[in-house]
């Protein structure tokens, strides 16, 4: 004998398995086993006296160079023949099957050579394959000889096994005629075994009259013998039309049996109807599709999460709501993230109790949540723990942005505001309108008066002064009493259509040789071309003067005072700006430079009607007038006016851009 090892190997990798047989006239197992470790100790433990007698089979000697290894002396201790000469082994009386445990591709190859060509093989691979089939063979033999049932002969003990399976299973050669079949096959094809038997595969499998190729359909022999004799086996899935018509899935394993010489004789193919369940994970498939739909069409956002905090969903709106993205929260980030966790805590609490609301439930509840820069979001949030058989899973939560809820609330409370001032103011406007119109004349009485007066007093230059005081406070107040007249109008005078460089050139030349404006440089920047404005010059002259007078103001008579002017076609808006190169107005006063009676001139040089009359006056003419003041110090004011403007009528007089 070649000096070739039969000491047993495990998880060795070989060659894809390969089953020699050859069928025999007796059913009598006669086996030996090669290998003497311990897969060879378990299989003899397994093979007792009674099992060995319902399979038919004896077990005629063991095989091991190592005398010491635990299935040869395991064997030694129950009596049976053991050697250490493989053919002494093979030549045993009787032998007609060698079970080989080495893993040895070497020693297998001896065995072929040496043994007697009426013996078969089962490698240590395949024999693992029969020892879980003897093993569950043997259970179904201990439980059907309890009601009374038996198996009589060994040689049917692959096919009840197979019978055993829940799947279909059928075994063709290489010509598609069947071999065999299993009971769950006869059963689901509503046919028996001679029906089946030496029919085509096509023909028991699918009730075609043709090969499957044929019918344009797929073929596991034509078309993946090789990729199945590479692999060992595939599995697929199969849709076929049942003789209904209807479409039914099946998963399908085929698997090769090989000959002696390693060619694939014989294919076995294992297949299950999986119609049922295939439909009914299509359904939990378009539940969930619907679902998640669902949650990420949402506006609000949505958030699940289990009891540690982690986050399960992070939909669209959610991603929107923090500018975290789903990955960021899901994948690596927490609730904590995005939501105080004391403020969780604690609403987790109010959920638990029948204190705030239903158990389980959360009540709306304003919060706020954090945003992935820092900033803070106002939210109204709406929770639910969610459990499966009384045992809490998660909770989910829907999170509300209140951001334009509050600005809506807060605009309305400014409209109420600005409403009650403006009634206010309106009060106040025609009272002083009235009051204005009776002490004109009063007004131009004594300032006649107090003109002849002056006259009288040429020579006399003590009284001369005094009477000159009265003079400029009786014009003061005539200054006021047409402000305050000019305050009480509602509507635009006059209009008429002119240009824009116009405008402002009148504008200036009516300031711009005053002793305020001496030290002043004027820069002017007008589009050329610009289309006509249509309204009231002399309003508009008004607001520019007014302007102007305040730019020369802030800048203490020595500056630069620059005004440009511009057109949009996207809008149809003029713009003209009226920017000086001043200190700026204070941050703290910027939010009532429009108010009425607001001023920041000294006692006696300013009315504060000034610039809310030109705000109205730009209203009125369908425009705006607004300001900034630049970080590097002045400020401009920014007037912008339609193309044509279309005046709003009311009832009584109010002041200017009070009735709106």
């Amino acid at each position: 004998m070649k000096s070739v090892s039969t000491k047993s190997q495990s998880d060795k990798k070989d060659n894809p398995i390969k089953i020699v047989s050859r069928k025999h006239p007796k059913t009598h197992l006669n086996a030996a086993i090669i290998g003497g470790g311990k897969a060879c100790h378990d299989l003899i433990r397994l093979l007792d006296k009674d099992r060995l007698l319902k399979l038919n089979m004896k077990i005629m000697g063991i095989c091991d160079l190592n005398t010491e290894a635990p299935g040869f002396r395991y064997a030694k201790s129950l009596k049976l023949p053991t050697t250490t000469n493989l053919e002494d082994l093979l030549g045993l009386e009787g032998l007609n099957l060698v079970i080989e445990l080495t893993g040895s591709a070497e020693t297998r190859a001896e065995i072929l050579l040496k043994k007697p060509s009426d013996v078969s093989l089962i490698d240590y691979r395949s024999a693992r394959l029969l020892w879980d089939l003897v093993e569950i063979e043997a259970e179904k033999i201990d439980l059907e000889s309890q009601h009374g049932q038996y198996q009589e002969s060994s040689n049917k003990h692959i096919q009840v096994i197979l019978d055993s399976l829940p799947y279909r299973i059928m075994v063709f050669n290489m010509d598609k005629v069947i071999e065999t079949v299993n009971q769950t096959f006869v059963k689901e094809s509503n046919l028996t075994y001679k029906d089946i038997r030496g029919k085509y595969c096509y023909e028991a499998r699918y009730g075609l009259d043709r090969p499957c190729k044929e019918t344009k359909g797929f073929c596991f022999l034509d078309d993946q013998l090789e990729e199945i004799k590479t692999k060992g086996f595939i599995s697929t899935y199969k849709e076929y039309t049942d003789e209904n018509g209807d479409s039914r899935f099946d998963v399908i394993i085929v698997a090769p049996i090989f000959d002696d010489q390693g060619e694939i004789v014989q294919l076995l193919e294992l297949s299950r109807d999986i119609t049922e369940r295939l439909t009914l994970q299509q359904e939990v498939q378009k539940s969930k599709t619907f679902f998640e739909n669902v949650i990420r069409s949402t506006v609000d956002g949505i958030v699940v999460i289990d009891t540690k905090g982690n986050v399960l969903i992070f939909n669209e709106g959610m991603e929107q709501l923090t500018g975290f993205s789903a990955n960021e929260i899901m994948e690596k980030g927490h609730l904590s993230n995005f939501y105080n966790i004391d403020l969780a805590k604690e609403n987790m609490k109010k959920m638990r109790s029948h204190e705030h609301g239903p158990f389980g439930k959360l009540n709306p509840t304003s919060m706020n949540i954090t945003t992935k820069d820092g900033g803070e979001v106002p939210i109204t949030l709406s929770a639910s723990i969610m459990t499966i058989n009384g045992e809490e899973t998660g909770s989910i939560g829907i999170f509300t942005d209140m951001r334009e809820v509050l600005k809506m609330r807060k605009d309305l409370e400014e409209a109420h505001l600005q409403l009650i001032e403006s009634e206010r103011i309106a009060t106040v406007g025609k009272m002083g309108a009235g009051v204005a119109h009776e002490i004109n004349n009063p007004l131009s009485g004594i300032l006649i008066y107090a003109e002849l007066l002056k006259e009288s007093l040429k020579s006399n230059t003590q009284h001369l002064s005094d009477v000159q005081e009265i003079i400029d406070q009786t014009l003061r107040c005539k200054k006021i009493v047409s402000e305050l007249l000019e305050f009480s109008r509602q509507s635009v005078g006059k209009t008429t259509s002119f240009s824009a460089k116009n405008l402002i050139n009148k504008s200036l030349s009516l300031l711009i040789n005053q002793a305020l404006f001496h030290d002043i440089t004027v820069n002017k920047d007008i589009k050329y071309d610009l289309p006509q404005i249509t309204g009231d010059i002399g309003q508009l002259q008004q607001v520019l003067n007014n302007l102007f007078i305040n730019a020369a103001d802030a800048m203490e008579g020595k500056g630069v005072l620059t005004i440009k002017a511009e057109y949009s076609q996207h809008d149809s808006l003029f713009t003209i700006r009226v920017s000086d190169n001043g200190p700026g107005i204070p941050e703290k006063l910027r939010d009532d430079v429009f108010d009425i009676f607001f001023t920041t001139k000294p006692v006696g040089k300013g009315t504060g009607l000034g610039l809310n009359i030109s705000q109205n006056i730009i209203k009125l003419h369908g425009g705006d007038l607004a300001f900034e003041c630049p970080p590097e110090g002045g400020t401009t004011f920014i007037i912008k006016l339609p193309l044509e403007i279309t005046e709003q009528s009311v009832g009584e007089p109010v002041f200017i851009g009070m009735g709106e």
